[in-house]
């Protein structure tokens, strides 16, 4: 280790008690009270609504599930080292535990509209922003890596490895997983990320090291568990690609779905487009991702995915993905080939119809200049042409 190297230490990474109970973070900054300040105590009680069901250190009740706590929280000095505790909702103050700006933001979120769309890629942002671990994996994925991991539904199950651009696996296991912490060390300052280097800027302290609390390499136990829970958030928002347990990520899709600022901290930002992505070409795009091997797609996730390319509020793109349809047809370059009605919970079918959640269709391009449906019934009111702005 180099003699001004930057220690940085990192906690055992717990996050929230299950891989799809990601709400957790959100719900309890959606309780904060901006510019307050709160014992660790009130943070259980108040914000987490955890109750008292144990002594702790010294006496104290504390309540269960209060481990993943420490990983909502951010930098803080620790004797002759820095410590990250988290992705940074919550930061120590001299006068106690307060909520940070962002996590007032994303409290907002969760609490203006708990079902929608806004507060699961803000949380994505911020783990990936913030969480140097998470930051690793999905580092490496840009760079050409793969990452093994089963999927049901939208939440991550099994094993867990990285296979790198030459071949060569590791896997992230429950103990002592040095490989993982290697890679950590390797690829240090891809890990600690942008956001966590500025603030550490002003102390002029230079290559990073990162260790446990306890000293040494930082803890892996039952890292899995906890890595799982961070990509069931990037899994529900839809960043990655692939299928079969083996998943890549692409640094365009990334940036439309996240941001550029997300896609910049990895250094891989959104190369320019030579021309504006037109609605067909974005119609397209969305219909291929979301088929499934019988050419059928669910109409929700396509109204989603193509609302997403287009930049459209989560509210509105049922309705311009309607819009859309019928001008195609009224062109004749869309038809429903078949129609299913699949379940109530697949979401709002094409045009309202609810035998129509699930259907196949037959789509071309449009022969005008730049792809797009000519003349009227306009497509999509939000513009004949988009460029796919951030998220």
């Amino acid at each position: 280790m180099k003699e001004h190297a930057l220690r940085i230490a990192l906690p055992k990474l717990f996050l929230w008690s299950e891989p799809g109970r990601f709400q957790e973070y959100p719900e309890a900054l959606s309780r904060a009270q901006e510019g307050r300040s709160y014992t660790r105590v009130e943070v259980e009680r108040e914000l987490f609504d955890i109750a008292p069901t144990i002594t702790f250190k010294g006496g104290a009740l504390r309540g269960r599930r209060t481990d993943g706590i420490i990983n909502a929280q951010g930098l803080e000095r620790s004797g002759e080292r820095y410590r990250i505790n988290g992705i940074d909702l919550l930061r120590k103050a001299k006068t106690g535990i307060i909520a940070t700006s962002v996590g007032l933001e994303l409290g907002r979120l969760y609490r203006e509209a708990p079902n929608g769309d806004e507060w699961p890629r803000a949380l994505a942002r911020q783990i990936l922003l913030r969480e140097p671990r998470t930051r690793l994996l999905v580092g490496l994925l840009l760079q050409g890596a793969e990452l093994e991991v089963g999927l049901v539904g939208a939440t991550p199950t099994g094993g867990v490895a990285v296979v790198g651009v030459q071949g060569n696996r590791t896997a992230i296991v429950q103990r002592e997983s040095a490989e993982f912490n290697e890679l950590l060390s390797l690829h240090a300052e891809l890990a600690l990320g942008p956001c966590w280097r500025a603030d550490l800027t002003s102390l002029g302290l230079g290559q990073v090291h990162f260790e446990g609390v306890q000293g040494n390499a930082p803890s892996t136990n039952d890292l899995p568990t906890a890595i799982k829970k961070a990509l069931a958030v990037l899994f529900h928002v839809g960043v990655f690609d692939g299928d079969a347990g083996r998943w890549t990520m692409d640094p365009e899709r990334l940036a439309e779905v996240l941001g550029t600022e997300v896609a910049n901290s990895f250094g891989v930002g959104a190369a320019p487009r030579s021309a504006k992505r037109t609605d067909d070409d974005a119609f397209a795009r969305a219909l291929a991702e979301t088929m499934d091997n019988d050419g059928f797609v669910i109409v929700s996730r396509l109204a989603q995915r193509f609302g997403e390319l287009l930049a459209v509020p989560g509210p509105e793109r049922a309705l311009v993905l309607d819009s859309f349809v019928r001008g195609a047809m009224y062109h004749e370059r869309f038809r429903i080939l078949e129609r299913h009605s699949g379940q109530p919970r697949m979401g709002r079918g094409l045009f309202g119809e609810s035998e129509s959640r699930r259907v196949r269709i037959e789509f071309h391009k449009g022969t005008s200049p730049g792809g797009s449906t000519p003349a009227a019934p306009p497509a999509v009111g939000h513009g004949r042409e988009n460029s796919g702005g951030e998220q």
